[in-house]
């Protein structure tokens, strides 16, 4: 099944197409149903979890040791996660809610799906949560519950008014100022009722399995959707230093200590179901199969969209595939006071800057293909992402689009768009952060 939705439109040359076929190969290996009914199963009333990486070991719970069950679903990609592993657990499910982008379709009458927005939570973020929280609130030692952890969580799950203004204003400012996922998640679980620990601290003292799937940089899991079912190591002085750090005005955020009594965690495991580890291997394995030397150069990449893939490119060697995933900053604090930034999204972004830098010299990009790609779909926009070369610099040129001016106005969307340049994908595979891809001949 096909991921990537525009490939006849991409695959103008040999070489892009045998990246995208690369990149298609990223896509399916980490698509959730797939994953999901292929690692998961409940046979006899034990319930078993196989993971990639075989240092955690297969989880198995007897689901016959539980009167109730209870699903929740949070970030990208968790609804049609809950709907597949409610169709696994069957009758067995007493009740279950997951928040998501979007909601998919349901066949079950237990489960409840929300759409929530992204990355900027609303009322309806709130309302979901808190009834996600009523629903765990008085649970006993005899019930479970099953969580499905995604990228995009610290967002969509916000659990009360408060938090709703203190973490969208904490987001717009840190964001601004190009601080890391790490530093924004740690001020997020400092203004929170869910975050850092308290889904826990809520559902104790029953016990609960945590599947996440990671798009944070070394799968920290106390980040992954800002922890809400790991004990938190931050605290608020740390919380009100990255504040301070990047000048955010402390006034109107009452900040608050997460849960770290030991009890809340004793009955919680929480481990990694899928991360860009399982997208970069496929992606490796399947460009060596198509002749080229693969290797995966890193998979905690960071720093500024713009410059992300200028020494790969420049480093790339004759038939070498170059994988390499993590996740890039944007910095809007370059814009004019007054204007306004453009339309975009950080894979895009770094795609433009590969293209708005060889403008002058396009024949050095002759025989390189360069993708940024967002592994769920969506880089905050329709697109999840874009291609770069020597044909894109020329399709841009036929466009008359000024791609430096572009990049300047972090307006890659457009631009992209308009020179046909822009990748999309379905929107069912987990979010795993940002991949990326140069490939030379």
């Amino acid at each position: 099944m096909a991921h990537i939705t525009n490939t006849k439109e991409l695959a103008k040359t040999p070489l892009r197409k045998k990246a995208l076929a690369i990149v298609e190969a990223g896509y399916a290996a980490i698509e959730i149903t797939t994953a999901i009914k292929k690692r998961i199963t409940v046979q006899k009333g034990i319930l078993t979890v196989v993971f990639s990486d075989k240092k955690q070991g297969d989880a198995r719970i007897d689901l016959n040791d539980y009167k109730r069950i209870f699903l929740i679903g949070i970030g990208k990609g968790s609804a049609l996660a809950s709907v597949t592993l409610a169709g696994i657990l069957k009758d067995r499910m007493t009740r279950g809610i997951a928040i998501d982008v979007e909601t998919v379709a349901n066949p079950h009458a237990r489960l409840e799906l929300v759409a929530g927005t992204h990355p900027l939570p609303s009322p309806k973020n709130v309302k979901a949560t808190q009834k996600m929280m009523r629903m765990v609130s008085n649970l006993e030692t005899d019930d479970l519950v099953l969580v499905f952890m995604c990228g995009g969580g610290s967002a969509l799950a916000v659990a009360s008014d408060e938090e709703l203004r203190a973490s969208t204003t904490a987001f717009k400012e840190l964001t601004k100022g190009g601080a890391n996922i790490i530093e924004l998640n740690t001020v997020r679980k400092h203004v929170s009722e869910i975050k850092g620990g308290n889904l826990a601290k809520a559902i104790f003292p029953a016990t609960a399995l945590t599947l996440m799937a990671s798009d944070v940089i070394g799968n920290d899991m106390e980040m992954i959707a800002s922890g809400p079912t790991v004990r938190d190591t931050t605290t608020k002085a740390d919380a009100l230093a990255i504040m301070k750090k990047y000048g955010v005005e402390t006034r109107d955020i009452e900040l608050k200590e997460t849960p770290k009594e030991e009890k809340y965690f004793r009955n919680i495991k929480n481990l990694l179901f899928v991360s860009n580890r399982d997208a970069a291997q496929a992606m490796a394995d399947t460009a060596k199969k198509l002749g080229y030397t693969s290797r995966i150069k890193t998979l905690i990449f960071q720093g500024e969209a713009k410059t992300a893939l200028m020494s790969a490119v420049k480093a790339i060697k004759r038939n070498e595939a170059v994988i390499m995933g993590g996740e890039t900053t944007v910095t809007l604090n370059d814009i004019p006071e007054g204007e306004k930034p453009g339309k975009g999204g950080r894979n895009q972004e770094v795609a433009l800057g590969v293209i708005a830098a060889h403008m002058a010299k396009p024949d050095i990009l002759q025989g390189i293909v360069a993708i940024s790609y967002a592994s769920d779909g969506h880089d905050n926009t329709d697109a999840a992402g874009a291609i770069a070369d020597a044909y894109a610099i020329k399709a841009a040129n036929t466009a008359k689009q000024d791609m430096p001016m572009c990049l300047a106005r972090h307006a890659s969307f457009d631009c992209l768009e308009k020179s046909g340049n822009l990748l999309r994908a379905k929107k069912n595979s987990f979010n795993v952060a940002d991949l990326m891809l140069v490939i030379r001949d």
